[in-house]
């Protein structure tokens, strides 16, 4: 695809603003691939297309939709995209094309034999319009000091980093995936902060007599699981900073973090929650 044009003019504009968010491009992760990869901004544009049209888009339809797009862009004075149609479609046609060859898009024909392209389900990006939860947990009652997590409870969670690690390397990042998202939730369900703090201070115990460094998706997994097993309807947040590349995991309750800094979603783009 071509690069993505430089400005040195600060005013805000929708179209541009859109643009402006990706600038440094974006990242897509495919589950099922267990694959990680880098659009630059003009990528970035195509697939925020293609995410708002699920039910696929030919060729020549996306083609039409960018150009739209850098017409408008190009209105608002602040960036300017001068490229032809022929130009335009060859550029897409390749890009299409790669991201199918990947497996990150699905083809299908209609009666006329005409190709649409659409994401797949497994594949989620930093593009996906994913506004952030505020928290409804009160903190203000938190309890001070350190949390000593029991035996009972540290154990419980060194074996949930043994698990998952194991289910990581043997079965794969879907089969984890898939393990956190149909895990129930008991009842009754709340969220109780001191509840997740002591969750946390036992999985970080356990992290520490662990014979490996567990990655922050074992650790946000095992908190999901453990959270949601005591009630609290924890989620599993995958999210990724654009540049540099960098993939990240954290667990949330009603929109707060539990085992990162709250500012962990002001640094990287949320990709999927599960």
């Amino acid at each position: 695809m071509m690069s993505m044009p430089t400005s040195t003019i600060v005013a805000a504009r929708p179209y541009t603003e859109r643009v402006r968010k990706h600038k440094d491009g974006s990242v897509l992760l495919a589950i099922l691939e267990d694959r990680i990869c880098k659009l630059n901004g003009v990528g970035a544009l195509t697939w925020m297309i293609l995410e708002e049209h699920l039910n696929g888009l030919r060729l020549d339809e996306i083609v039409d939709a960018l150009q739209q797009q850098f017409e408008a862009i190009s209105a608002e004075g602040e960036l300017r995209y001068e490229v032809s149609k022929e130009q335009l479609m060859t550029d897409t046609a390749r890009f299409l094309k790669k991201m199918t060859t990947m497996n990150l898009l699905h083809v299908s024909r209609d009666v006329r034999g005409r190709e649409s392209y659409s994401i797949r389900d497994d594949v989620s990006g930093t593009t996906s319009a994913v506004v952030a939860e505020s928290s409804s947990i009160d903190t203000s009652h938190s309890v001070a000091g350190d949390i000593r997590p029991s035996k009972r409870e540290t154990l419980s969670a060194f074996l949930g980093l043994l698990a998952f690690d194991l289910l990581l390397k043997f079965a794969g990042f879907n089969s984890l995936i898939k393990r956190v998202e149909r895990w129930p939730t008991a009842k009754p369900r709340r969220a109780d902060l001191e509840t997740c703090r002591r969750v946390r201070a036992a999985v970080d115990r356990a992290q520490m007599y662990y014979p490996k460094k567990a990655m922050c998706l074992q650790h946000s997994a095992v908190m999901t699981c453990l959270l949601r097993r005591r009630g609290i309807p924890a989620q599993m947040v995958l999210a990724a900073q654009e540049f540099p590349i960098r993939v990240h995991a954290w667990a949330e309750v009603d929109g707060y973090v539990v085992n990162d800094r709250q500012n962990v979603k002001t640094k990287h783009r949320e990709m999927r929650r599960l």
